[in-house]
């Protein structure tokens, strides 16, 4: 999200005290949305002036996006909250697929409380950092799958997101596709804007591949280093690590970030239930509900770590969807001297 403008903080200032009439609900507010003391941090004062010192804060901090995304989500009815989420496309990614109608409210609860993570507002800002991480795949401006950044202009996805013609078993050319970071929308309601499209380049070529048979991954740069570059408040948008270890099984939580059917960004959830048999170890099944276009998403634990790549669903039964683990994406990099490719961990 960039800076606000002065007549844009005017705006975000207006909704807030609109959507939180007193200074108990602000207060409330910024703790569960930043995790921190509204009056440690900003003070009392008449309503407008902490509202707009409390946004001036997040501004410097790059903590805008955050707060103004939980003021939203905590009160949808809100028409001002609401015109500020879709002039700046910054309402969070919703629950995709039949099941997210029926999901409980305490489900959100239940995952964070899963996640070992310290409060609500860390769980969501861990959530916005993979969003900015995740693209979709385009071929000739057409979506065909969903990918995410693994260093600052590689991205991972699957190998049949990239075979051209389908079914020749052979990759595309690269310069014919790209990825779009940034497309989102609330719920119901047109993108924002289109994104940010960064071709692939087509000098380099793939970095690595495994068939579409195998562990169905490829690693492609882009034209520029966009992980690198800054998001909000100077933070730069960074990359996902590839997670070491397996999930618990059966029925630990998983989060698919993903654009499914050429859409925007949606969240899906689901449960990891056990190994494919024959292939333990590499790929699992898994519950969440996925579409064409869903391929190459990033399947995330309660915490956020990175632990499979949605591959597809069952040709079969179509009764379960099946994930790449990336601890057997990370063996296999290993084994034929690849792991280079991917940053060191902190």
């Amino acid at each position: 999200m960039k800076r606000l403008s002065p007549e844009q903080l005017e705006a975000a200032r207006d909704a807030l005290v609109d959507g939180y009439r007193n200074w108990a609900a602000l207060k409330q507010l910024a703790a569960f949305a930043l995790d921190i003391n509204l009056e440690a941090k900003v003070g009392k004062g008449p309503l407008d002036d902490v509202a707009f010192d409390l946004i001036e804060l997040t501004e410097a901090r790059g903590w805008t996006e955050m707060l103004l995304r939980d003021a939203v989500a905590r009160n949808p009815g809100n028409p001002m909250l609401q015109a500020l989420a879709l002039s700046h496309g910054f309402a969070p990614a919703p629950f995709t697929g039949p099941r997210a109608a029926q999901l409980d409210a305490g489900f959100q609860a239940r995952i964070i409380q899963a996640s070992g993570l310290e409060s609500t507002g860390r769980w969501r800002q861990q959530m916005i950092q993979r969003e900015r991480r995740v693209c979709q795949i385009r071929a000739g401006g057409n979506a065909v799958g969903t990918g995410f950044l693994v260093a600052p202009r590689l991205v991972m996805s699957n190998w049949h997101v990239f075979e051209s013609p389908r079914g020749s078993g052979q990759l595309g050319a690269p310069g014919g596709y790209s990825a779009c970071f940034d497309f989102r929308a609330a719920e119901g309601h047109e993108p924002a804007d289109a994104g940010i499209d960064v071709p692939f380049d087509a000098a380099a070529g793939y970095q690595d591949a495994s068939h579409k048979l195998e562990l169905d991954y490829v690693l492609l740069p882009l034209s520029r280093e966009i992980g690198s570059e800054p998001v909000a408040g100077g933070t730069k948008r960074g990359w996902l690590a590839l997670g070491t270890r397996a999930f618990e099984l059966p029925k630990e939580s998983c989060l698919v970030l993903q654009h499914p059917a050429g859409r925007t960004i949606e969240v899906a959830p689901g449960v990891v239930t056990q190994w494919l048999p024959g292939h333990e170890q590499a790929i699992y099944e898994h519950s969440a509900e996925t579409e064409d276009g869903s391929s190459g998403s990033p399947c995330f634990a309660a915490d956020w770590a990175l632990l499979a790549m949605h591959h597809r669903v069952d040709p079969e039964t179509h009764a379960a969807n099946r994930a790449i683990a990336t601890s057997a994406i990370l063996q296999r990099m290993g084994a034929i001297g690849k792991l280079g490719l991917l940053p060191a961990l902190d």
